[in-house]
């Protein structure tokens, strides 16, 4: 056997052992591809072989191999130095099986835009082959386009999704934490570390493919799960917790206390306005509260408040404890984002605070839509520096996903994010603001939620600026609403504001569409 497979075999990208131990994060990655399958039945099996690989087996074509990665958020997106032995790994079980199956790569994190440039040129380097057999392998390999969630969001993610394929099932959405944590704990059982030596691994995984793709029985009692076995399984679950009255949760309570007008925080005193107001969560766990507000040291700089009091203690309250937290993490990680300037946690309140750029939002600076030529233009010329925060949270594996009018900030040829969004919580139907919510907000778990959600927003908003009305339905040419906009706008806008995620232009190209709109001789004809 080469010194690759065994440097394959024992480098420090296996992360079997801890995964199993600390995450089951692998586990959870297969029961969100299971999930939307309970109904459609797109795949008809899947064969858990090890933590790190799993074959997903389709009802018809050939068999995909998965190899799931997790990437800690600090890495960032994936360079070609660390994707190209994982393809490598990918390309030597593709090869071994005469090319007869696909291969995809799944991680939390996206490769990064120097990955994808240098596919072509610089793949070479960590798998040796002919230039025509390399297209051929990346023409069945998947690249994690729209990335899967964090540790810290998956079981959110899940347990949202599995709630979306009971109401399709007709049952009730109340039991998808249980139906979920029993999906799961289904496939961990199955689940194994990695074979006792490299040359098993590849003849199992080739094995394995081999009969899925012959259509040979696979194995029933081994790592294979049935799709059809796992929906019964969710379905007993589901029948077994309606037939049961739960006991209340034992919970710690907290009283609630009148929200004060000031907040002490980092040593300076922040001012909240008259209107700011705590919102409660839907089950009463938590009340959060966001804000505007004014510190009274030096100039009084302008600060974004986030606060979380945890009423009683659920589940509910500790997932959305974990979002916050990982958005303070996101501040730090986003060049561009409002900087943390201080933050407390205790047990029962999670609380920081950013300072604001010197910036104003777009209806405080502009007024309200439509705008002139002039302010439109204004607005176009800020894109660019907005385009490139937002590709940040693309290549940590991230969308925005909640930009509106006040939450975007502008001063000059700049314009900054308010704040980071939803970017870590998990997708819901109807997340994000009314006028500008693309359409896979509505329904998550059939069209995918990521960076083209973000290019969506950003054309309904300049769509609105541009004609006074956001876009809406199949929205008309903006120059057909005001026929003195230049007609050169409406190719960008609408391309972005397509339906399908997939068939949209991405953020890059709007904003490249509108600027050369804008250097063509004006937004307006006049």
């Amino acid at each position: 056997m080469p010194s690759a497979d065994v440097d394959m075999f024992f480098d420090d990208r296996n992360t079997a052992r801890p995964t199993r131990g600390r995450f089951r994060y692998q586990d959870e990655c297969v029961a969100l591809r299971c999930i939307p399958n309970l109904a459609s039945e797109g795949i008809t099996a899947v064969l858990v072989e090890w933590s790190t690989d799993y074959v997903a087996v389709p009802a018809d074509g050939d068999p995909e191999l998965v190899s799931v990665k997790h990437r800690e958020p600090p890495l960032g997106a994936w360079p070609l130095s660390d994707l190209g032995p994982v393809l490598a790994d990918l390309h030597r079980v593709w090869r071994a099986m005469d090319e007869r199956c696909s291969c995809a790569f799944a991680s939390n994190a996206a490769p990064s835009r120097k990955a994808h440039e240098e596919l072509g040129a610089k793949l070479n380097r960590y798998i040796k082959a002919e230039p025509d057999e390399l297209a051929r392998f990346l023409n069945v390999t998947t690249l994690p386009r729209l990335p899967l969630p964090s540790r810290v969001d998956i079981t959110a993610v899940g347990i949202r999704d599995m709630a979306g394929a009971l109401s399709v099932l007709g049952r009730d959405p109340q039991f998808a934490e249980a139906c979920y944590l029993t999906l799961v704990g289904r496939i961990a059982s199955v689940a194994t570390e990695e074979p006792d030596t490299p040359e098993q691994r590849i003849a199992k995984l080739t094995g394995s493919l081999r009969e899925v793709r012959d259509r040979d029985r696979p194995r029933p009692g081994d790592q294979t799960l049935r799709i059809a076995d796992l929906r019964e399984l969710v379905l007993a679950t589901e029948r077994a917790r309606a037939r049961t009255v739960l006991p209340p949760l034992r919970a710690t309570v907290h009283s609630r206390a009148p929200a004060p007008r000031v907040v002490v925080l980092g040593g300076d005193r922040l001012l909240l306005p008259r209107a700011a107001a705590d919102r409660d969560a839907p089950d009463g766990s938590y009340r959060e509260l966001r804000t505007n507000a004014r510190g009274d040291s030096g100039a009084g700089a302008r600060r974004r408040l986030t606060r979380l009091t945890v009423t009683r203690d659920s589940t509910e309250s500790a997932r959305r404890r974990a979002e916050i937290a990982a958005e303070v993490e996101l501040h730090a990680l986003i060049t561009d984002l409002p900087r943390v300037f201080a933050r407390v946690d205790q047990d029962t309140v999670l609380m920081f605070a950013t300072t604001l750029p010197d910036a104003r939002p777009l209806l405080t600076e502009y007024g309200q839509p439509p705008y002139p030529g002039i302010v439109l233009d204004s607005v176009l010329a800020a894109l660019p520096h907005l385009a490139a925060t937002l590709g940040r949270f693309h290549d940590s594996g991230r969308a925005h996903r909640a930009l509106d009018l006040e939450g975007l900030l502008v001063h000059g040829d700049r314009m900054w994010l308010r704040d980071a969004g939803l970017a870590t919580t998990a997708p819901a139907p109807g997340e994000g603001p009314t006028d500008y919510r693309a359409p896979e907000q509505q329904r998550p778990l059939v069209m995918p939620i990521g960076p083209a959600t973000d290019a969506y927003q950003v054309a309904a908003i300049v769509y609105h600026l541009a004609t006074g009305q956001p876009p809406g339905n199949d929205p008309p040419p903006p120059c057909v609403l005001r026929p003195g906009l230049a007609p050169g706008l409406d190719e960008p806008l609408l391309s972005a504001l397509r339906e399908d995620p997939a068939s949209r232009s991405s953020l890059a190209g709007l904003v490249s569409g509108l600027r050369a709109v804008r250097h063509g001789g004006g937004t307006t004809r006049c």
